[in-house]
């Protein structure tokens, strides 16, 4: 993972309402929390949802960011994947997230103030409350645009990184990141 992914990454986490980041009982070894404990660290009750259809919603929300930024460019094909959800389990055995980084290519940078513009102007149609639209905390500056969806409680960090160190090229730069789910009971994370 890329510096500027795990800072993305961090930022999102940062943004959903976590109260600790793992629970340990009295031997050292991490465990789930308990369901009472649950609500209280999270600040809501995860919805049970299978691993499949949350990962299919979350491909399906960056298919429309991709189209609400409406600039020619090739998305990459990394699909959204379950992950474990930290605060409450941190051995992932119950509950999960559903993260989704993914990249713009193949953009022309000239292009990328008009796909900020169409996501300040679409987003708040398409359900998404922006929480922050501005310069990124780097040396370059590059736009960022962070935003919620206000019923699901997804979460999107949007970068237009014009400016990049090395060699590497321009690209819009998304990491979308779920709200915690609840496994139906007889689900196996580790395959999920």
């Amino acid at each position: 993972m890329t510096g500027h992914r795990k800072a993305t990454v961090a930022a999102l986490l940062s943004l959903i309402p976590l109260r600790g980041r793992s629970i340990m009982d009295k031997s050292g070894l991490k465990r789930v929390a308990k369901p009472s404990k649950v609500r209280r660290k999270l600040g809501y009750t995860p919805e049970v949802r299978p691993v499949r259809q949350a990962e299919d919603e979350v491909n399906q929300m960056s298919s429309r960011l991709v189209d609400a930024m409406g600039i020619p460019g090739n998305p990459s094909h990394i699909p959204a994947a379950a992950g474990p959800c930290d605060a409450i389990d941190p051995d992932f055995t119950t509950y999960y997230r559903v993260d989704h980084p993914w990249a713009l290519w193949e953009a022309d940078p000239d292009d990328f103030d008009t796909a900020m513009e169409n996501l300040r102007s679409r987003l708040p149609g398409m359900g998404w409350r922006i929480t922050k639209d501005g310069p990124m905390n780097s040396r370059a500056r590059n736009p960022e645009i962070m935003a919620v969806h206000t019923t699901s409680g997804h979460r999107v960090a949007i970068r237009a990184l014009k400016t990049r160190s090395g060699d590497l090229k321009p690209q819009m730069d998304v990491t979308l990141i779920s709200p915690c789910y609840q496994a139906p009971e007889g689900t196996d994370l580790s395959r999920a």
